[in-house]
């Protein structure tokens, strides 16, 4: 199924389990033969407007009906679905969609103010969705009066608007474009493994081949009615392929959510609509402080994982005894990966698990330990440069050669590998430890020191809630580090500034010991809930 379209393998999984109930988002429910159904009427209606192979169609949309039926109606037309964050500045949306030679942007409709500008440029269409679209008249009505200052500043006689449901066509027998697999169907943006904004292209290769590997994450002697939480957006690769793509190959449900709320998120563990959770750190401590996460209800919780962020040992404790209190297997269950392989590349499992590693590499795919600077492999336990090979490498960086050719390394058998930008070691069991990411590894007098050792450390402190480490230009030292927390007042400190700096003094070294220390009431999250740590390094 990996050399099928992302199309191609919804419309197999459809084939499979044509009653099984396949996409959940604000109660209502959409079966697979429905959910293929309306992808089909979508890509007609898409054709209609000129979309075909190759073409690149922008959506930045949260995680909605209609963002999963265009993204899967524009792979079906071997087009390039271009996913992009619904916040990103117009200035920069119009940046993106220059560099990709993109003339659709869908977005829903109370974005349309925001995005406005884009239309100047009468090349432009702009599809304006509804998320209460195929809703009743009771929740339309209620989206119409809540948003009612957004909705009423639309221009609805401008040519180069549309509205989604005008997609829809009653000619929906039209056949899939063929195109290669292995060609490049996704576009996301991310930092890149050097630190640069990058656009990653990704095939429907790559992407059907990390999903297909789910059963091997999460054990299952079936996926019916079993129910992912599809909250990660589909602009990021954690989010699409795993929170939605993979789940829906097996024939299980997403329950969709366009913004995390943990109050929502319970109902839904107590109605048994949320078996799986993926998720990033945040997320994770938004539901344990809610008063009523707790209970008899977290059996229905069958596994959690999480990634993307450092992850505190604290966090993992207060999770998984929760879920011994109340019955649940469920257990905080820590990955890694990057957009340049798709997303996750190694994941501790409930029959595999090391605290204080990020598991062991998926199946068919190899991570090896490389010298940052010669590039040679390096034997266990010593740390280097994480490398990545296998099915779910990007095709490139676009319009980037030189970038490309920097990231792959071929090595002495013509094996290519993805070069993370990531320091860590391959322990003797074959567990990944995730140190540092390079660009993050700060010098201080010529000696390295690893800000996550720092806020690792820090997070082991009660009274502290969140904790960022950066390097700073410093004229003695060369970088000296600075220390941002964020306390929880309801916990009594236990060390003032001095302590602190005593205490990381003593645990780690003379060198990681901060110039200075930064309280905040919060610290400044990216899109998908991470610590901002190259805000608070643009501020320095």
């Amino acid at each position: 199924m990996a050399n099928s379209s992302l199309y191609q393998s919804i419309k197999n999984a459809a084939l499979k389990y044509p009653n099984n109930n396949a996409l959940l988002f604000m109660g209502k429910y959409v079966d697979y033969t429905t959910f293929v159904r309306k992808i089909d009427k979508i890509a007609s209606g898409l054709a209609n407007l000129g979309v075909k192979q190759g073409s690149v169609v922008s959506m930045a949309m949260p995680n909605i009906f209609e963002a999963i039926y265009a993204f899967y109606a524009v792979n079906k037309l071997g087009a390039i679905a271009h996913m992009v964050h619904p916040l990103t500045p117009v200035k920069q949306m119009e940046r993106f969609m220059a560099k990709s030679q993109s003339k659709i942007l869908i977005i829903i409709d109370t974005f349309y103010q925001h995005y406005s500008d884009l239309l100047e440029n009468k090349d432009i269409t702009m599809i304006l969705a509804s998320p209460v679209q195929t809703f009743g008249i009771v929740k339309k009505l209620g989206y119409k009066v809540i948003n009612r200052t957004k909705l009423s500043s639309i221009d609805r006689n401008n040519p180069q608007l549309m509205n989604f449901a005008k997609l829809y066509s009653n000619d929906f027998s039209m056949e899939p474009e063929t195109s290669n697999p292995k060609d490049t169907c996704v576009y996301l943006h991310s930092g890149g493994t050097s630190g640069d904004p990058k656009t990653i292209e990704l095939s429907s290769f790559a992407i059907n081949s990390l999903a297909l590997k789910l059963p091997f994450i999460i054990k299952a002697k079936s996926y019916t009615n079993k129910h992912m939480l599809g909250v990660l957006p589909m602009f990021h690769g954690f989010g699409l392929c795993m929170g939605i793509h993979a789940i829906l190959l097996q024939g299980g449900v997403a329950t969709l959510m366009p913004k995390f709320d943990a109050k929502t998120a319970v109902k839904l563990i107590k109605k048994n609509q949320i078996n799986y959770v993926i998720g990033v750190p945040s997320l994770f401590e938004s539901l344990l402080a809610q008063p009523d996460f707790a209970g008899e209800h977290l059996k229905n919780l069958d596994q959690a994982y999480i990634g993307g962020d450092y992850v505190a040992t604290d966090l993992h404790e207060r999770f998984n005894k929760t879920m011994e209190d109340n019955h649940s297997q469920a257990r905080l269950l820590e990955g890694y990966g990057l957009t340049e392989v798709v997303t996750v590349c190694s994941v501790n499992t409930l029959s595999e698990y090391k605290l204080g590693t990020v598991g062991r590499p998926m199946p068919d795919i190899d991570i090896m330990i490389v010298d940052v600077n010669t590039r040679e492999p390096l034997p266990a336990a010593s740390p280097g440069e994480i490398a990545v090979s296998g099915d779910t490498m990007m095709n490139g960086y676009l319009y980037d050669e030189k970038a490309t050719k920097a990231t792959f390394l071929v090595d002495s058998s013509n094996k290519k590998w993805v070069l993370t930008g990531d320091y860590g070691f391959i322990d003797s069991d074959g567990y990944l430890h995730f140190k540092q990411r390079l660009k993050r590894i700060v010098k201080v007098l010529g000696i390295p020191v690893m800000p996550s050792e720092i806020e690792n450390l820090m997070m082991s402190l009660k009274e502290v809630k969140e904790v960022a480490a950066i390097g700073v230009p410093d004229k003695a030292k060369g970088f000296a580090m600075k220390l941002y927390l964020a306390l929880d007042k309801s916990v009594p400190r236990q060390y003032d500034d001095e302590g602190i700096k005593d205490l990381i003094k003593k645990e780690i070294s003379v060198y990681a010991v901060p110039k200075e220390i930064c309280y905040r009431e919060a610290l400044p999250k990216t899109t998908i809930g991470k610590i901002d740590v190259r805000k608070l390094e643009a501020e320095n």
